[in-house]
């Protein structure tokens, strides 16, 4: 496990700071079981991911780590329940949501699967939970990917290769000791290695220019401070509430373009003028909002799964009413960001912020985080048709986790069309129907065609 993956995984010490995803997939018609098991049998023997837990260092000594599960039980992490039928989507997403929040088992892999069944004209759902230490978004996909196919029929027989189980856990005795001779045994080399990068990195043409300039974005990049929070937003609570959009892909990105912006900008401008929406309706304007949203380093040598981002600080203009130029802004940002040497200085200070104590840990990340109201993620999805089990995906919803924000949406493209997932904290977002019909307006206007924007859920139950 990263450092960066184990501070997320011993964040989960404060309810508020659980780093739980969820997809949601809407199927035209409920999987074969039999079928939709064998899927997952062959999804985690390929990936020893999914049959692995975690393990905490002794003594809080070290990151977090994964092992072999020895007490593996598919039956433990697929599961299937039927509600009163014929349910409506509102009653799908508040299943999901309070499958979301609870919490995991920390005593077995973090992930389960849910088959929800009894949905109306015959429809069901896949939702998967995931703890954010296993993948990010874009290791969610190429993972579930594994799980899905191109073609409703049966695939040929695959011979399942498992892992031998692990071995029994040593004793903690013998693990201290082992951890504090692997220590001592380093130092030497990494004294060594140390020395030896310092002196080439002396000799190297320009080496202290390119030391001075990471230092100064360093300093930007850890200094910047967000834009004061909403009045409206303040409130934070351990309930979660689930929404979802829908529209054209395609129009979408022909809207993106005629305004010479990328995909993402235009999602992050329609999220911003959504929000202006609401606060001008509920008569409290602002001038900023901060937003932070994942700019991906992920690299073609990187396996599958794990966490390859890091965030931008974005101050997202709610005094803009013109939807282009909020959109020519957080390019301007974007391509500003992706300047700056220090991009990845996070995840660079990551190993000394992991070993912090847990409630210091807490405590600092916390007070990082509650300084947005929303983050914002933008994860490239399976724009073909997809099938599990012999059902076809027709809807493909991510909802990402509250770390201590008021806020956090999701975009997947599926099938030719964009898929926003909204999760808000109960205690922000008081009217979450009315969020979510100026978040449909903001994308109407965005790609010009008014209706076109569909919820997926529809108001709430009273």
């Amino acid at each position: 496990m990263s450092h960066f993956e184990g501070v997320m995984w011993r964040l989960d010490a404060n309810p508020r700071m659980r780093s739980t995803m969820t997809a949601v997939e809407i199927l035209d018609h409920a999987p074969d079981w039999q079928r939709l098991r064998a899927a997952h049998e062959r999804l985690t023997a390929s990936v020893p991911r999914f049959r692995q837990r975690v393990v905490e260092p002794l003594l809080g000594l070290g990151t977090p780590h994964w092992v072999d599960d020895p007490d593996f039980s598919l039956d433990y992490h697929l599961r299937r329940l039927r509600v009163p039928e014929p349910a409506t989507p509102r009653q799908l997403l508040e299943q999901a949501q309070w499958i979301a929040m609870t919490p995991f088992d920390r005593a077995r892999p973090p992930w389960e699967v849910t088959l929800i069944e009894g949905l109306a004209d015959g429809r069901a759902a896949y939702v998967l939970k995931m703890h954010h230490a296993l993948s990010d978004g874009h290791g969610m996909m190429q993972l579930l990917s594994q799980a899905h196919s191109r073609s409703p029929e049966p695939g040929p027989p695959v011979k399942l290769r498992l892992r031998k189980p692990a071995a029994p856990l040593p004793s903690t005795a013998t693990v201290l000791g082992q951890q504090l001779r692997a220590g001592l045994s380093r130092l030497p080399q990494q004294a060594r290695t140390l020395a030896a990068d310092v002196a080439q990195g002396l000799q190297r043409p320009g080496a202290a220019q390119e030391a001075l300039r990471y230092a100064q974005s360093a300093a930007r990049m850890l200094g910047r401070k967000p834009a004061p929070k909403s009045p409206l937003l303040a409130g934070r609570s351990l309930d979660w509430h689930f929404d979802a959009l829908d529209f054209p892909l395609d129009a979408f990105k022909a809207a993106s373009k005629r305004s010479g912006a990328s995909l993402n900008d235009a999602y992050i401008a329609g999220i911003a003028g959504g929000f202006r929406r609401y606060h001008e309706q509920l008569g409290q304007p602002i001038d900023k909002l901060p937003m932070v949203f994942p700019v991906s380093v992920r690299t073609a040598a990187d396996g599958l799964g794990g966490n390859h981002f890091v965030g931008g600080q974005f101050d997202a203009p709610l005094d803009e009413p013109d939807p282009v130029a909020c959109m020519k802004q957080v390019g301007a940002f974007v391509e500003h960001l992706r300047e700056e040497p220090a991009l990845d200085v996070l995840l660079r200070v990551m190993p000394v912020v992991g070993r912090l104590p847990t409630p210091l840990l807490g405590k600092m990340m916390s007070g990082v985080t509650a300084a947005q109201d929303v983050q914002a993620t933008n994860v490239p999805g399976l724009r073909h048709p997809v099938y599990i089990a012999g059902a076809r995906v027709t809807h493909f919803f991510g909802f990402g986790p509250l770390p201590g924000c008021a806020a956090m949406f999701a975009m997947l493209s599926h099938d030719q069309r964009c898929c926003i997932g909204i999760n808000t904290d109960a205690a922000a977002v008081r009217e979450p129907d009315r969020l979510v019909e100026c978040m449909r307006l903001s994308f109407d206007e965005i790609i010009g065609t008014p209706g076109i924007t569909q919820v997926f859920a529809g108001p709430a139950k009273p």
